[in-house]
């Protein structure tokens, strides 16, 4: 059968036929708990008649008001205990077979569906056989729609409940109808498409009235047909003023509908239908001066959807709040998905019109309506920061304020050349932050709880600022900027200062927090404006300063941390910022620009974490003194790089200033474990901890490795004695002979072997790359040695192995002897595997004669010194 009309409306009357299996479904349980109310009622008043109950003569109509289950426990406390309680036989629920689903609504639904189908086909036949003219076929089709709808209203009222019967004639009189007038236009070109649209939208508009009599059935027909009638009747020229005031008659009728039947998908169906049909405008026709009809009516859409079911009652704290979704109540939550939907249509209408002037004014009213009802409505609810961060997206989307590229140069990340609505889009910017936070602080002082209303104040306060200056920075001079985010920072700060005396008050004290937060950022971008460099670095050090002398004299529990937090944000700068580690001359001290650069820092930063420690933030005071403990490390070895180096800039570290490095970290670490054991913390352990990890592991691969003379091939700074290998190899077994001593401080006891053995590689190499020098000059070679230098490195290695046993015997010490003993077994080693054949001449004899004399007059010593104390 041809006909796109008819086609539509046969397969939406189906579709809405089975949405509403479960609608239906529901009646059913109702009327069943009905009866098994009566068949209660029944049963307790054959027990009364029987005697056995005593039933006060004033209250005669209590089996007739009260519960069964209240009516049974009554019986059970007034049946005597001597008798024995009488059985009340339990009602039977009547079961749901498949002859009750059949009979009752299937069968019924589906000759609806029938009715409908063998009219409209009827009415086709009589016009294929020309029996009958386009004209009255459509008479006809209406005249039988008219028919079902009437039969089906007038059944209505002899038929009990849950008869599916006077609805689905109705449902297929409504589809009938909506077929007749569809063709009228679409198949027999009898009317026009203006009296056409009328027809459908009245028939839609006529079902969804006659659902307030006959069901929600009809109701879910007369919406999609409503909503199906404009894309069924096509306009060769639109109009706004038309279609947007035929929209907002269906949405008031359907939560006029909804007002006085608890239909609750009515209200989203509804709403998404308004909803989409705007976007979809906005794609296809639109045009500028559309801007008003359209945004009026998304206007309009938020309100009725909010306020339309429960009236002011919405605003009320028994209906929920936006932060709690799942306590809301459902004509809140209907309502918050109407505001959603107007909004996101406004803030589409923006983008789309290009950020015209009245689309703006109209998104700018929307936003003002729902802070308003955010401000009225009693109980916590985050709808006006949603407003706020709405609003800096779409004045953040405006295409023609600026045009951004990211540089990743001289300039920063990005660079940014102005538009022609720069200055429109700077004011509604800076007009729009500066109310929201105004909002934000009017909620600050009046609404309880006031987190929320700081969330608002601060955010806005520092994004639209920030978003402005991203945008078109080059509009205003950085004075400006600067002064800009100083007067906003001042704003929030005085702000939480007029309300210190509520900081007992939990809420109080975490909303005067966030307002500390977002005064920090805001001084941050201020100072941003202003300094540049290593000014930067010290201004944030101040602010973090400034910060904990707040927390120590006010009791707001987010100062102290936002104070650690700009003290890390200065010492991530130091360390990362690129144009910090540039060789600039024109500083003040030139390349010793640490001393200030990081000393600053670190006297600050000492300073703050005394005042946190003395007030009670430990966690801060604790993260304060950490910082300041980095920094001065990090000063001295960038002193040690300037004065050996040349500049921060030079090439990479050669061994002598790896050197004083290694030396700076372990000698550092010595402190932080002698501090330990004065007084216990966790700084002293962990720094003296990452210190000593870090130097033993510089020594092995830098000093030992990398940068070895005999691997590196770099000659060796210095005279024959005076030279870096004496502040590279043996001044660090110095150093990690006294750690070693002290490892208990921080747990490390089990380490004083491995430390042991680190110092006796280092003593050894020491002395041997020593001897190469002396040999050899600054320029080592490793495997290039004459006789001579062969000889001398059994002579210093057996000196060095007897110094050890002898230091051993002196100290007392076993693992020193230890170590005697295993390098003149080196040396024995040597003596046999390479001065035999190596060595020639007189250097031969001597060094088995060195070996001899040292290995008995060892044994003598050990004899006398250490076995004889030991046998007395």
């Amino acid at each position: 059968m041809d006909g796109l009309g008819f086609l539509v409306a046969i397969i939406t009357f189906v579709m809405v036929l089975f949405a509403f299996n479960k609608a239906a479904r529901l009646d059913t349980k109702i009327a069943q708990l009905k009866l098994q109310l009566g068949q209660l009622t029944d049963e307790f008043a054959k027990l009364r008649a029987g005697g056995a109950v005593e039933v006060p003569k004033q209250e005669p109509a209590v089996a007739a008001v009260a519960e069964p289950e209240v009516l049974v426990e009554t019986v059970a406390k007034k049946i005597p205990v001597s008798e024995p309680e009488p059985e009340i036989a339990k009602a039977e629920v009547p079961k749901r077979d498949m002859e009750q689903a059949v009979a009752s609504r299937w069968f019924v639904w589906i000759g609806g569906v029938a009715v409908a189908i063998g009219g409209l086909l009827f009415v086709k036949y009589a016009y294929d056989n020309g029996l009958i003219s386009p004209t009255l076929q459509v008479v006809l089709g209406l005249m039988m729609a008219a028919g079902l709808v009437l039969a089906g209203d007038r059944l209505r009222r002899n038929s009990a409940e849950g008869d599916y019967v006077p609805a689905a004639l109705s449902a297929a009189g409504l589809a009938i109808a909506f077929a007749s007038i569809y063709a009228a236009y679409a198949l027999y070109e009898l009317v026009g498409p203006a009296a056409d649209f009328v027809g459908l939208a009245l028939v839609g508009l006529g079902g969804l009235a006659l659902s307030l009599r006959q069901g929600p059935l009809i109701a879910a027909l007369g919406l999609v047909g409503s909503y199906a009638t404009p894309m069924l009747i096509s306009s060769a020229d639109p109009s706004a003023w038309s279609f947007f005031p035929y929209l907002l008659v269906i949405l008031a009728a359907s939560f006029a509908v909804l007002h006085k039947r608890p239909w609750w998908w009515l209200g989203y169906v509804a709403i998404a239908g308004s909803a989409l049909w705007s976007i979809l405008w906005l794609g296809g026709p639109f045009e500028t001066a559309d801007i008003v009809p359209l945004g009026l009516f998304a206007l309009v859409l938020g309100g009725i959807a909010l306020f339309a079911i429960s009236g002011r009652a919405i605003l009320a704290p028994e209906t929920g709040s936006l932060l709690n979704p799942a306590a809301m109540t459902t004509p809140l939550k209907i309502g918050t998905v109407g505001v959603i939907a107007g909004c996101l249509v406004l803030a589409a209408l923006v983008v789309r019109s290009e950020h015209a002037n009245p689309a703006l004014f109209l998104f700018i009213v929307a936003m003002a309506c729902v802070c308003a009802v955010s401000w009225f409505k009693r109980g916590n609810t985050g709808a006006a920061p949603a407003a706020a961060a709405l609003t800096f997206i779409v004045l953040m989307a405006w295409q023609q304020a600026s045009f951004t590229e990211w540089a990743m140069d001289e300039r920063g990340l990005w660079s940014s050349v102005l538009g022609g609505e720069a200055q429109p889009f700077l004011t509604w910017m800076l007009a729009t932050g500066a109310a929201f936070t105004g909002l934000g602080l009017a909620g600050f002082f009046r609404k309880v709880p006031a987190v929320t209303w700081a969330v608002l104040a601060s955010a806005a306060a520092f994004l639209f600022v920030g978003g402005a200056w991203g945008r078109v920075d080059g509009l205003l001079g950085d004075n400006i900027w600067a002064l800009i985010g100083a007067v906003a920072a001042g704003v929030l700060l005085g702000s939480m200062w007029l309300r210190r005396d509520q900081l007992a008050d939990d809420s109080s004290n975490l909303a005067s927090g966030i307002l500390c937060i977002g005064g920090a950022a805001l001084i941050v971008y201020a100072e941003d404006r202003l300094f540049d460099g290593v000014w930067l670095t010290i201004a944030i050090a101040v602010l973090a300063a400034a910060y904990a002398f707040l927390a120590r004299n006010l009791p707001v529990k987010l100062l102290a941390p936002v104070a650690a937090a700009l003290g890390s944000l200065t010492t991530l700068r130091l360390f990362v910022s690129r144009e910090l580690w540039n060789d600039d001359r024109n500083l003040p001290l030139g390349q010793h620009w640490p001393l200030y650069g990081y000393g600053i820092p670190v006297v600050l930063f000492y300073v703050a974490s005394r005042w946190l420690k003395s007030s009670g933030h430990a966690k801060s005071s604790t993260a304060f003194e950490a910082l300041s403990l980095g920094l001065v490390i990090s000063l001295v070895s960038l002193e040690l790089r300037v004065l050996i180096s040349g500049g921060i800039g030079s090439d990479e570290p050669q061994l002598l200033e790896m050197a004083a490095h290694i030396l700076t970290w372990l000698g550092a670490a010595y402190g932080l474990i002698y501090r330990q054991q004065i007084f216990s913390s966790l700084i002293s352990t962990w720094g003296a901890r990452i210190l000593i990890a870090g130097s033993v592991a510089a020594i092995i691969l830098i000093s030992l490795g990398v940068l070895n003379p005999v691997v590196s091939e770099e000659p060796v700074p210095g005279g024959i004695v005076f030279n870096a290998l004496l502040l590279a190899y043996l001044a660090p077994v110095v150093l990690l002979g006294l750690i070693a001593r002290r490892l208990g401080a921080i747990n490390w006891e089990k380490l004083r072997p491995a430390f042991g053995g680190l110092a006796l590689v280092l003593a050894l190499t020491y002395v041997t790359l020593e001897t190469k020098r002396v040999f050899q000059g600054p320029n080592m070679v490793a495997w290039s040695l004459n006789t001579a230098e062969a000889y001398a490195y059994s002579a210093v290695w057996l000196a060095s192995a007897f110094a050890l046993f002898v230091v051993g015997i002196k100290l007392a010490r076993q693992y020193i002897r230890y170590a005697g003993l295993g390098v003149m077994a080196l040396v024995v080693l040597k003596v046999f595997l390479w001065d035999m054949a190596g060595l020639d001449g007189i250097y031969r004899i001597l060094s088995f004669l060195g070996l001899g004399l040292c290995l008995i007059g060892m044994g003598w010593i050990y004899t006398k010194f250490v076995l004889k104390p030991a046998k007395t």
